[in-house]
């Protein structure tokens, strides 16, 4: 596949606010102020005020704008502003938001430029603190985030010969602020931008047909990422090297496809570190370009969309893409081993017993229960190298929707202090996780008579399934698990993420690898 990078242009502007040259206005406006915004203390409200002689006031009036939370209205100006249409959104009470309300703010003021067919937005500064309490910075980078994530489009396999026309997209944000606060909104946009830009890469990925994407694909991928940032490395490799080092259970689930399965490394340094430097946070993600079932066969509706089970693979490599972009101080890892899991004459069978990387054998209770068995080699690969802080993410097990349906994921965790860590990253990402205690009774329900271990532990699913992870983690290195199989892919859009492959986990990530930068 050839990545499809679509870029949106920044700017920040320090002139009037009527003399900016977009399509749309968005101005944010807090609860219960509209009727008195002509004596505003908001110097883009009040500008509003004059320019149209208080018909913006009126209009909010008679349509019950109040400014909450996700309230947007439509103002068309006219002549009196070299902008013709105004967004004004509401914020909610002043002083009272947060960052999470700020993102709710602006996800539907974009929304409803996006309706209007906007390319060049223009965005009023607002004050960081009673808006969204934060600062310049943050509320820039959620402000260029979004409206990367809200720009994105699925139908990349549509042509003009079956009647496709170009969808307008964003082409230019323009921040209207002052000099004193510049380069903050200027660094807080290229952040958000890149941020976005990955996100929107593990949403390519995970929507690339499988028959398109395959793990040679995905392996080309990223060494064009690589390629694209002097301080990424990668290596890929084989099938025969994937045997001499012992991986048995990821050889095993490719046994039945006709593509070659590969373990792909990519290792971030920063400027001024060393090869010796050990790395600071490893990043695994299951990578199954395909899954059929194996054996024990998926029905048709199971299978439909499984061209999305190597989600985490494409979020490990849209993080990993953005800690380069963003140049942190911390040393990353990411792997991914690849693979399909299909039928023919040679596909491993239910009853199998599979030698691991580790050592540890594994009698195959279910031949859908490939994804941990590709990780168990993962994490060992990892540990070889002397990684001794990972995090996992894969679409591992459909019994977590039992848990957060298609709102959140699951994490789980051999260390409180670390699984804490992430899910404060998540929370911060306004990427919903929930913590799940590992209770040490569910252990031995992966336990087999005829091998060290079994593939599958029944219930509940997605616990036993993290049991079975830990075994190869082992309790001497940090590590957790996040099960994202209920929200890497959607049937709805939700927030900034569309129908289809969401790019779950990539904000979290790079927020977790920025937090960890600033205490090394």
């Amino acid at each position: 596949m050839k990545l499809k990078v679509h870029t949106i242009a920044s700017h920040v502007n320090t002139v009037s606010l009527a003399s900016v040259q977009a399509d749309v206005l968005l101005v944010g406006c807090f609860e219960g102020e509209v009727a008195s915004i002509a004596s505003s203390s908001d110097g883009s409200l009040k500008l509003l005020a004059e320019v149209t002689s208080g018909a913006i006031a009126t209009q909010a009036q008679a349509d019950g704008f109040t400014g909450a939370v996700g309230e947007t209205l439509v103002h068309f100006a006219g002549d009196r502003l070299s902008t013709k249409k105004v967004v004004l959104f509401g914020l909610g009470a002043r002083g009272k938001g947060n960052i999470n309300s700020f993102r709710k703010a602006i996800t539907a003021a974009l929304k409803k430029a996006k309706s209007l067919g906007a390319t060049e937005i223009g965005f009023s500064q607002l004050d960081p603190a009673a808006a969204a309490g934060t600062d310049t910075y943050t509320m820039a980078q959620s402000l260029a985030s979004y409206a990367g994530m809200l720009d994105y489009v699925i139908n990349h396999q549509k042509t003009a010969l079956g009647g496709h026309k170009a969808e307008k997209r964003f082409a230019k944000l323009h921040l209207v602020g002052t000099l004193e606060t510049a380069n903050e909104m200027f660094r807080g946009l290229r952040a958000g931008f890149q941020v976005a830009s990955s996100v929107n890469l593990a949403r390519d990925l995970a929507n690339e047909p499988a028959g398109t994407l395959t793990p040679a694909k995905l392996a080309k991928v990223a060494k064009a990422v690589a390629a694209a940032n002097e301080n990424l490395s990668i290596k890929v490799f084989d099938h025969k090297q994937l045997k001499k080092m012992g991986a048995h259970a990821l050889l095993a689930v490719a046994k039945g496809s006709a593509e070659k399965p590969c373990l792909i490394d990519l290792v971030y340094s920063p400027a001024g570190s060393s090869e010796s430097d050990p790395v600071a946070l490893t990043l695994i993600g299951k990578s199954v370009t395909f899954d059929s079932g194996g054996l024990d066969i998926k029905a048709a509706d199971g299978m439909r969309n499984m061209k999305r089970d190597m989600s985490g693979g494409a979020v490990t490599l849209g993080a990993i893409q953005a800690i380069a972009a963003l140049g942190l101080n911390i040393k990353v890892r990411c792997v991914m081993a690849a693979t399909e899991n299909m039928i023919n004459g040679r596909a491993y069978k239910p009853g199998d017993v599979l030698q691991t990387m580790k050592g540890l054998t594994v009698e195959v209770d279910n031949t859908d229960a490939e994804g941990r068995l590709t990780l168990a080699d993962a994490i060992e690969y990892a540990k070889r190298q002397g990684d001794t802080t990972i995090v996992d993410l894969a679409t591992l097990t459909g019994a977590v929707k039992m848990m957060t349906g298609d709102v959140g994921a699951c994490i789980f965790g051999n260390n409180d202090e670390f699984t804490n860590q992430v899910f404060s990253a998540a929370t911060s990402q306004n990427e919903r996780l929930l913590p799940v205690p590992m209770w040490e009774e569910f252990k031995a329900s992966n336990n087999s008579d005829m091998a060290d271990l079994k593939n599958s532990g029944g219930a509940p699913g997605s616990t036993t399934a993290a049991y079975f992870l830990r075994a190869f983690a082992g309790e001497e290195i940090k590590w957790c698990h996040v099960d994202i199989a209920g929200v890497a892919f959607r049937d709805r859009d939700m927030g900034p993420d569309p129908r289809g492959a969401t790019g779950y986990g990539v904000r979290t990530l790079v927020e977790l690898a920025t937090r960890l930068s600033a205490k090394s």
